[in-house]
């Protein structure tokens, strides 16, 4: 007879019920108005979701391209209700995708109050799914102070990962972190150039706009 009390939970079912912990039910969400951001306080990061959309050549193919969650815009309480409860599911289905999307929601606090720990969490379990855009939302956490204390090392550690997987935003991200000049120390003019140029290339070739700047 199996002892019930020896059989361990899998990493998988563990996971599962952190996340039902953390993510609150969308009957329990609390919709803020959504506000525009102002200088100082201007959206951080970006957003994973995906829109197909149909190429000019009128191809069977479809381009992909970054938008900004309906989340952060749609003005219907009801439908808000139902775009968040299919992230929450696909999060608890262990989706790095809808977990840097939902992080990124809390970060910038709209449509939902601001939570930075909250958003910190998902933007690492999103991390370690493989997220590209994770990293660079931990990259951009770091840099700004959004909730923690700045730390330009910790942020530029996390701007290369997600330049190495993919996020091209984040050379430019790098640029302006040598340009500037990091924790106190000189400008570094020639890493800057270095990042600027290689985010200019990844920009003309694809077209794809950066967030957070």
């Amino acid at each position: 007879m199996i002892n019930q009390k020896a059989v361990r939970m899998s990493p998988d079912k563990k996971m599962l019920q952190f996340l039902n912990a953390l993510l609150p039910e969308a009957e329990c969400m609390r919709f803020v108005e959504s506000r525009s951001p102002c200088i100082a306080d201007a959206d951080i990061g970006m957003p994973s979701l995906r829109v197909l959309k149909a190429p000019v050549d009128g191809k069977l193919a479809y381009l992909m391209f970054k938008a900004a969650s309906p989340l952060a815009t749609m003005a219907d309480p009801a439908l808000l209700r139902i775009l968040y409860r299919s992230l929450r599911d696909d999060a608890l289905a262990s989706d790095p995708d809808a977990l840097n999307d939902l992080g990124w929601l809390w970060i910038n606090g709209r449509r939902v109050p601001f939570n930075s720990v909250l958003a910190r969490r998902l933007f690492k379990l999103a991390y370690v799914l493989g997220s590209g855009e994770a990293a660079f939302n931990l990259g951009e956490q770091a840099w700004y102070g959004r909730g923690m204390c700045v730390n330009q090392d910790l942020a530029a550690s996390y701007y290369e990962q997600a330049y190495e997987r993919g996020v091209m935003c984040a050379a430019q991200a790098l640029g302006r972190l040598y340009e500037k000049g990091m924790d106190g120390q000189a400008p570094d003019f020639a890493k800057a150039t270095h990042w600027y140029r290689l985010a200019a290339g990844a920009a003309h070739a694809s077209g794809d706009k950066c967030y957070g700047f």
